[in-house]
């Protein structure tokens, strides 16, 4: 999913943290508004997957292979790290060959696979695996964390308690 919006309004909002945070206004204030942002970022962004969902179809596809390559981490600085490349046909009867947004330090599936992939109707070089709702619970999993630092920072300051600065 491509959103510039979105980082525009994450960029967008740190600089008002900041700024408030030089106005001298109380490091519980900026953190309860910090939660409900992220609150705000976390419905936005399920509310766009869910969206791109609503706009695809979905296709048989074949996992053709890995794109191999290393990234920074791991103990020595380095992990190998593997991209699935698919091939399916639209249905409107485009071939089609592409590899997942993002990699894994392991292989997914063995070459050769047959999957189910839910491919955008715009763009139809961007897929995930049918069933695959791992983006929703990390959308979900943001909207929750932003409800606990909202709260938390919210029954600091209904009880007139600072944090240390």
């Amino acid at each position: 999913m491509k959103s510039k919006w979105l980082f525009i309004f994450i960029g967008g909002f740190i600089l008002a943290a900041v700024i408030m945070y030089y106005m001298g206004i109380s490091m519980e204030i900026i953190m309860l508004l910090s939660g409900v942002a992220i609150i705000i970022i976390g419905i936005v962004t399920l509310k766009m997957e869910m969206t791109w969902r609503g706009d695809s179809d979905t296709a048989a596809a074949k996992v053709t292979g890995y794109c191999v390559y290393q990234s920074s981490g791991g103990s020595d600085g380095r992990v190998t790290m593997y991209t699935m490349e698919v091939e399916y046909t639209t249905n409107d009867g485009k071939k089609i060959h592409a590899r997942e947004q993002s990699g894994r330090s392991g292989k997914k599936y063995a070459e050769g696979t047959d999957l189910k992939v839910r491919y955008s109707r715009k763009d139809p070089e961007l897929f995930i695996v049918e069933g695959d709702n791992s983006r929703i619970y990390a959308m979900l999993g943001v909207i929750v964390m932003g409800i606990i630092i909202a709260a938390l920072f919210g029954y600091l300051i209904k009880n007139g308690i600072q944090v240390e600065q």
